[in-house]
């Protein structure tokens, strides 16, 4: 177990295969599902994401303010037969809700991952609710599927998410109904279908219907040159 303070706020690592949620730590989270999607029932969430016996492993940053759980970014790892697929989760209240909290998180673990079998192709290949959860991830990723420019394999589309539904925009399977949606003001609606930054503006062009419970498919390739072009991008930056 890890404990951390970053920026303004501090954190907490935890692996389920070492040490895993207390039930305080669970009860905080199950408040922050609450306000965080709409149409869903906290515990059966917990139990489907934390608990369920799919995953290989598990890894959880609970991000903390003055002690406080604030928010939480979970990922899960499981080998297929010839790859390893990475998965995410996140959520925080309301006034702490910043796209970039999870990014640093969710790649240093990726990697982690990779490094430890580099022999494994590794994707992560997961829902995105948030236009501002994508914007998070591709402004800081080099390479992101689908992306403004960036053409995508859509091979693995077909076979990291068969029951999608192909976008109007792309024609890529890219689309998915996951019977939830962020809990959204109508304020924070329009905010987001207005918004000039390039990453948003994609994600509500390929996925207009993000507010009815519709969840844009990310893949993300995690390998050596994921990497170099990832660190170049910030240098650059």
């Amino acid at each position: 177990m890890e404990r951390f303070v970053i920026s303004e706020l501090g954190f907490l690592d935890l692996t389920q295969s070492k040490q895993w949620l207390s039930a305080a730590q669970r009860s905080a989270l199950s408040e922050i599902i609450k306000v965080s999607f709409a149409d869903v029932d906290a515990e059966v969430y917990l139990l489907k994401y934390f608990d369920s016996p799919g995953p290989d492993q598990r890894k959880l940053r609970l991000y903390l303010n003055h002690q406080q759980i604030i928010g939480y970014c979970l990922l899960t790892f499981t080998d297929n037969a010839n790859c390893t697929v990475i998965k995410a989760s996140a959520a925080f209240l309301p006034k702490h809700r910043k796209g970039g909290n999870t990014f640093l998180f969710s790649i240093k673990e990726s990697f982690k991952s990779w490094l430890k079998r580099p022999w494994r192709k590794h994707y992560y290949a997961d829902t995105m609710l948030s236009p501002a959860m994508y914007r998070a991830i591709a402004k800081n990723t080099a390479v992101v599927w689908p992306y403004l420019g960036q053409s995508a394999p859509k091979e693995l589309f077909a076979r990291f998410n068969p029951d999608g539904k192909n976008s109007n925009e792309n024609k890529l399977r890219c689309l998915v109904s996951v019977k939830r949606s962020s809990n959204y003001s109508q304020q924070e609606l329009e905010m987001l279908r207005s918004s000039d930054k390039a990453e948003i503006k994609y994600y509500c062009q390929i996925n207009p219907d993000f507010a009815q419970g519709i969840a844009l498919f990310v893949i993300i390739p995690i390998n050596l040159q994921q990497f170099v072009q990832t660190a170049i991008k910030h240098l650059t930056k």
